[in-house]
């Protein structure tokens, strides 16, 4: 009785822990869902850039104009969207065009398109320059950057992990971002192990 009553609690444990797992079959895009995050909708994003960091409307429009092409696949948010002061720390994969005919041209690319957020962040650095890495066995484009922003009443300095992976004439750019006073560096490389894409 004790072996069966034992083999029951270790198989609802397993139940409980197991992870759910994101899956876009249109797009062949699958990862582990973060547990307990939130799941945006894909107005959430802009709206919380809006509510959260000072930016002039200018500059949110113009931000906005710029990144005509993209797809959002989807968001997660560890808190919920006006529950805290700050950088809420945030995972999301989006698709993009991709213009060029090989990875270095591709990284030379990005490399390119990230440098210019000097024009909004002047002290925006890679912690990581631009380079090759494997996510899911395939090749991309990885970087580790930092910059400040002003939120409500502070200024905070945000950490943004990427992985820009180019296929075909497109690339899924995958965006982890935190902030110093909340690392979650190591549960963001878990969740980047998770990734497969078809």
């Amino acid at each position: 009785m004790k072996i069966i009553s034992l083999y029951i609690l270790l198989t609802l444990s397993l139940i409980a822990n197991a992870q759910e797992t994101y899956q876009n079959k249109k797009l062949g895009f699958s990862m582990e869902k973060p547990t307990d995050w939130i799941e945006a909708n894909q107005t959430e994003t802009i709206e919380n850039i809006k509510e959260q960091i000072k930016l002039s409307p200018a500059l949110i429009e113009k931000l906005i104009t710029e990144n005509k092409g993209t797809l959002d696949i989807v968001a997660y948010y560890k808190y919920p969207i006006n529950s805290v002061d700050g950088v809420i720390p945030t995972i999301k994969i989006v698709l993009r065009k991709n213009g060029t005919k090989s990875l270095i041209a591709f990284k030379n690319a990005i490399e390119t398109s990230y440098s210019s957020l000097k024009s909004y962040f002047p002290d925006f650095s890679f912690t990581t320059i631009p380079t090759i890495k494997e996510i899911d066995s395939k090749k991309s484009i990885y970087t580790v950057c930092n910059y400040t922003i002003k939120t409500k009443s502070k200024a905070e300095k945000v950490n943004a992990t990427v992985y820009a992976v180019p296929i075909g004439d497109k690339f899924y750019q995958i965006t982890f971002m935190d902030s110093e006073k909340e690392d979650c560096k190591d549960f963001f490389e878990k969740i980047a192990k998770s990734i497969r894409i078809d």
